[in-house]
C-alpha cells in the first residue's frame, strides 16, 4: 500500500465513490468525523482538517478501518482512481 498526502477535497470525493459520509459536526476541534458501514458495523474515522492536506498516515489508517486495502480487493488505483 503506497498512500500519500491527499488533499480534503479530493479525499472526499473518493471516499464519496466508497459509500463513505462525512459528518463534521462530531468531529471535536479541528477534526471532522467519516463513516462507513462494514459488515454489521459503522465504523468510523477522525480526520483532522486544520490542514487542506491530508497526512498518509491518515489515509492508512481510513483505510484500513473501512477496508479500503488491496487485502480487502481495492488496489491503490481503484483508491486512488487510476
Amino acid at each position: 500500500m503506497s498512500d500519500r498526502p491527499i488533499k480534503l477535497r479530493d479525499l472526499r470525493k473518493i471516499l464519496t465513490r466508497f459509500g463513505v459520509r462525512e459528518d463534521s459536526s462530531l468531529g471535536k476541534g479541528s477534526h471532522t468525523m467519516f463513516f462507513r458501514k462494514v459488515g454489521d458495523y459503522e465504523v468510523s474515522y477522525p480526520v483532522p482538517t486544520s490542514s487542506s492536506e491530508i497526512l498518509a498516515v491518515y489515509v492508512r489508517g481510513l483505510r484500513k478501518r473501512f477496508k479500503l486495502t488491496a487485502a480487502d480487493d481495492v488496489s491503490d488505483d481503484d483508491f486512488y482512481g487510476k
